[in-house]
């Protein structure tokens, strides 16, 4: 009769199934990165308690970092992950260099753990890859607002954005600093703005704050860093753009008020502020900037034409017109204005063909009045009268006495 073979006693055996840093992905160029592993016991029996599985994490073969503080039992098929929690300089972090590199981890590191089914399957490599942080590129800066809310409010509000970075390491994001673009007021200074991990960024100008100008100034450019989990090495990029904001007085030759925001490259918002005189481009649906939109007329029709020597507002006319009621704020009712009204003869190329009489507030101030007898077609012809707007508004009359009334800009101003 055959003996039994001898039943074997059960043995545990400690394998790494898995290594890795914690933040999986490419790492960046000097941050500090904890590792990982995972942890499995292939035997048969679970291990002894109160001793140290132990996993030491090397890199290229040398033990940077390791645990020793896992204890409990693990059961057999049993996985635990285990985290670095110290190393040879005291640090359960290593610090990355660049390139690529074997990432190791070795369990049960200095056989705590006697009497293994199999000393030779304790250790694990992958793959480790370390590259810099990238700097961003075609940064891209764009006034934030839409032309009908910079109206109401003035916004200094810029977005400023920049192309998405391919290949950039995990865990990186982006810092935003304005910097003046030109010579500041004394407080002036660069002003970081936040950390975002997208591609733009909307904030408020404040930097770059220009002194010695008529107005309130700010003109900015901007810096973008990648930065990347701590220790990382930061990437900068400045840009080439500029924006500027400005509120000027006089900034136009009828000395009002306008707002303006604009940034390189980009479509610039513009506000010229309710003003305090009466500025009517005649004839102009979208009137020239600086001036009011076409407005208090009777009657007639739209007439353009394009002369050499021309401003944009004197390129287009009402024509067949009887009456203009131009309004004016109640700071300027009772005080002395001047009522300039400008001519041009778009059509007629010999005196007598359009002549017409002109009224202000019921004062004759053009008897007989031909254009082309007085400077020629395409050329502007200016009659300018004091006023007196006691009324809130000034009236502007023609009386048609050969062919149609025609009158390119009406402007009532202070004094």
């Amino acid at each position: 009769m055959a003996l039994a073979a001898p039943a074997q006693a059960a043995a545990y055996d400690l394998v790494v199934t898995d290594v890795r840093p914690a933040q999986p992905g490419v790492q960046a160029t000097g941050s500090y990165v904890a590792f990982e592993a995972t942890i499995k016991n292939a035997g048969t029996a679970a291990t002894p308690a109160g001793i140290a599985h132990g996993v030491a994490f090397t890199v290229n073969g040398r033990a940077v970092t390791w645990d020793d503080t896992s204890r409990d039992p693990l059961a057999p098929g049993a996985s635990r992950v285990i985290r670095a929690t110290g190393g040879p300089a005291g640090s359960s972090y290593w610090q990355a260099g660049t390139g690529q590199f074997t990432l190791g981890a070795t369990v049960d590191d200095v056989n705590r753990i006697k009497g293994e089914a199999n000393e030779s399957n304790n250790t694990r490599t992958a793959p480790l890859t370390v590259t810099p942080l990238k700097p961003v590129s075609t940064i891209i800066a764009a006034p934030a607002s839409t032309q009908k809310d910079f109206e109401a409010n003035h916004s200094k509000a810029v977005t400023v954005s920049w192309a998405p970075v391919p290949g950039q390491p995990v865990g990186a994001a982006y810092s935003v600093s304005e910097l003046p673009a030109y010579d500041t007021c004394s407080s002036g200074g660069p002003v970081w703005k936040s950390i975002t991990a997208s591609n733009s960024m909307t904030f408020e100008m404040t930097a770059g704050a220009q002194c010695g100008n008529s107005g309130e100034v700010y003109i900015t450019r901007y810096q973008v860093t990648t930065v990347g989990t701590h220790g990382a090495q930061e990437a900068t990029n400045w840009s080439t753009v500029e924006c500027e904001w400005s509120n000027h007085f006089d900034r136009y030759r009828h000395y009002q008020q306008s707002t303006g925001l604009g940034c390189t490259g980009q479509s610039g918002l513009f506000d010229f502020e309710d003003p305090t005189w009466a500025l009517i481009d005649a004839g102009a649906a979208a009137p020239t900037r600086g001036w009011e939109g076409d407005s208090g007329y009777d009657k007639g029709s739209v007439h353009y034409a394009d002369f050499p020597g021309l401003s944009e507002e004197q390129k287009t006319s009402r024509w067949g017109w009887s009456r203009y009621e131009a309004r004016v704020t109640d700071q300027y009712i009772g005080y002395p204005n001047t009522a300039r009204l400008t001519f041009v003869e778009p059509t007629f190329t010999r005196a007598g063909q359009r002549v017409f009489d002109v009224k202000v507030n019921g004062k004759v101030v053009a008897t007989n009045l031909d254009i082309f007898a007085k400077v020629g077609r395409g050329k502007p012809y200016i009659v300018q009268v004091p006023v007196d707007a006691t009324n809130g508004a000034v009236t502007i009359e023609a009386t048609k006495k050969v062919d149609n009334p025609i009158i390119a800009t009406i402007e009532v101003v202070h004094g």
